[in-house]
């Protein structure tokens, strides 16, 4: 009998603790600009939150704050030895307080956007000149978790060929 009141006790301190606590509803955003310190969000309620570059980054691009406002998005570039100029090597998604990094093969993403209001991103990598080995996914946020992933067709002497059943995802990233 002891045993079945502790337990019964446990439950209901257990439910008094989830009814009490407070549920904090996901930031809103409404601004993202970018220094030499670093990219300054703006959430709905005034609050600001600066985000350093990372070590080696030495640029921001393509800043985006996706459709619902519950997330902010953005290039990170970095330093290349084949180029005059830096390249986007990640594509970072700020939402709920934490930075999510999506590097896909590792090549240079050159096009992303926001889908399904803000719950999930769709990229385009590349090599830096020649366009060889162009790789698409699709993402949810959330979770990072991989939903769908592309790679064009390329015959044996490294011409893309002309794609046929193109996922609708890949075709709209492509007219943006």
């Amino acid at each position: 009998m002891k045993t079945h009141s502790l337990v019964t006790m446990l439950v209901l301190a257990c439910c008094l603790l989830a009814i009490s606590s407070p549920c904090y509803a996901a930031d809103s955003y409404k601004d993202a600009t970018v220094d030499e310190v670093g990219i300054h969000i703006v959430t709905a309620e005034g609050r600001s939150v600066v985000l350093k570059k990372d070590p080696g980054q030495v640029a921001f691009d393509m800043v985006r704050i996706s459709p619902d406002s519950r997330s902010v998005g953005w290039l990170a570039l970095y330093p290349n030895g084949g180029t005059s100029y830096p390249i986007p090597r990640k594509l970072i998604i700020y939402s709920n307080a934490r930075a999510r990094i999506f590097t896909g093969t590792g090549l240079s993403i050159f096009k992303w956007q926001f889908r399904e209001s803000g719950r999930q991103i769709a990229f385009r990598q590349e090599t830096v000149h020649g366009g060889l080995n162009i790789h698409y996914e699709l993402r949810d946020v959330t979770s990072e978790r991989l939903l769908a992933k592309y790679d064009p067709p390329y015959d044996r002497d490294n011409r893309l060929l002309p794609a046929r059943n193109v996922p609708s995802w890949v075709v709209e990233l492509d007219t943006k």
